[in-house]
């Protein structure tokens, strides 16, 4: 199954120039946004060749910009034989169509690029469905602006207009009945996860979140010593992947990669990477890196935590890990983030010596939220007596007394909610 592209990637295509919006009077924060619009477009492969910010009181609802901005972008778009106009601000159907009418060159908002982005990544088929939902509720409605795009990438140029309604409506109702059958095989799939997160109940599973780039896969590789090597591109990982940090640790320590987070996430994505983002709200505790060389890193924290709190994991215990500081020249800074941030650490995943730091510093973090309880169990219980080796850290074990087991653990509350029937209080093991 491929995953079809929004963006026509036509020669032409592969230039653009950017549109930003100015509403405050903070015209540093427009271009911070536009920066970050150029990063996600380098991700496709398409350069800027302009820039244009127009500021205003209130947006226009049939072109958001003034129409003498508008005049301008066409003009910059030809003089530079720039084929594609990307908004940082969300368009409507009627802007799009509005916009290329005026321009005659495709428009797209950063929305759209973003959807770009996860096609161009998406690689197993829960990614590829999950994108190709969002890519149609995304399109849903904007058909009738984007609908000249896609007549251009079926070949022969733009057709003659006068399709009308008919034709918009009968494209509406085939993009509603594909997304009903995508979202029934993503509910298969959603059930399979789930089946798969029972078995790993027994574990403790620790999920990487950040902003986008910030070198979770690089992390997760450091902290299992896997072979997979993060990419420096934006959403370069869509899937969860899932390592065991050290196999030979007891309790077992499960680490999930999951999808980079951004501002403005598309609520479609939001939604049809539902089955992704369970992996988070499910963990025990997460790992959020953050690329501290980045010169918004302090408004990417605040993003990825806003994100957390939209999909239910905003109170999920969180350890920050502070990552590149090998590219800050600040020379107190880690000294800076571990006051401000009490818990926290920094490192460079390219350092092993930082990434047996980090791995010590979870360790630590949850022997030190683990309970010591007393446990009584049947000899003959196997699956219990495995149940305990796998999930505690057992201090102690008596053999002595006949048909039963005691032992001395220490283990997550979790987990000895799980064994709550062979604890016992105030006993006491003699070794």
């Amino acid at each position: 199954m491929e995953t079809s592209r929004l963006i026509d990637v036509s020669q032409e295509n592969k230039v653009a120039v950017v549109v930003g919006v100015q509403l405050e009077n903070d015209p540093s924060q427009v271009n911070d946004d536009l920066d970050e619009l150029e990063s996600l477009l380098e991700t496709l492969g398409i350069r800027t060749e302009g820039r244009v910010v127009q500021k205003r009181s209130r947006l226009s609802s049939s072109h958001l910009l003034g129409k003498g901005k508008v005049e301008e972008i066409k003009e910059i778009a030809e003089e530079a034989h720039v084929g594609l106009i990307v908004f940082d601000h969300p368009l409507t159907g009627p802007q799009v169509r509005n916009l290329e009418k005026l321009i005659g060159r495709q428009v797209l908002d950063r929305s759209g690029v973003i959807l770009d982005i996860f096609a161009k990544h998406a690689k197993t088929n829960q990614a590829k469905t999950q994108v190709e939902i969002a890519q149609l509720e995304y399109l849903l409605p904007r058909l009738s602006g984007a609908w000249t795009h896609f007549q251009r990438q079926a070949g022969g140029g733009v057709r003659a207009r006068g399709m009308g309604e008919k034709q918009i409506e009968i494209d509406r109702r085939r993009a509603r009945e594909r997304i009903a059958r995508l979202q029934k095989r993503l509910e298969g799939i959603r059930k399979e996860r789930e089946t798969q997160r029972k078995a790993r109940r027994n574990e403790i599973n620790v999920a990487i979140v950040g902003y986008t780039n910030s070198g979770k896969t690089t992390i997760m590789s450091g902290l299992t010593r896997a072979t997979t090597e993060g990419k420096d591109e934006l959403f370069a990982t869509l899937d969860a992947n899932i390592r065991t940090i050290d196999p030979t640790t007891r309790p077992k320590i499960l680490l999930t990669d999951t999808v980079g987070f951004i501002r403005n996430l598309p609520h479609s994505l939001v939604d049809s990477f539902k089955s992704t983002l369970e992996e988070v709200v499910e963990a025990d505790l997460l790992l959020h890196v953050v690329d501290v060389s980045h010169p918004n890193y302090l408004a990417q924290m605040e993003t990825t935590e806003q994100v957390l709190k939209e999909i239910g994991g905003g109170e999920i215990p969180v350890i920050l890990v502070f990552n590149k500081i090998d590219l800050v020249n600040e020379q107190f800074l880690t000294r800076i983030l571990q006051k401000n941030y009490p818990g926290s650490i920094t490192v460079s995943a390219y350092n092993l010596k930082d990434m047996v730091a980090l791995k010590k510093h979870l360790f630590e973090y949850f022997e030190s939220k683990f309970r010591q309880v007393d446990l009584i169990v049947t000899a003959n219980d196997r699956n219990t007596l495995s149940q305990i080796y796998n999930t505690c850290i057992v201090i102690a074990a008596d053999y002595e007394t006949e048909g039963q087991v005691h032992f001395k653990v220490r283990a997550a509350n979790h987990t000895l909610a799980k064994l709550a029937k062979f604890i016992i209080p105030d006993a006491v093991i003699v070794h």
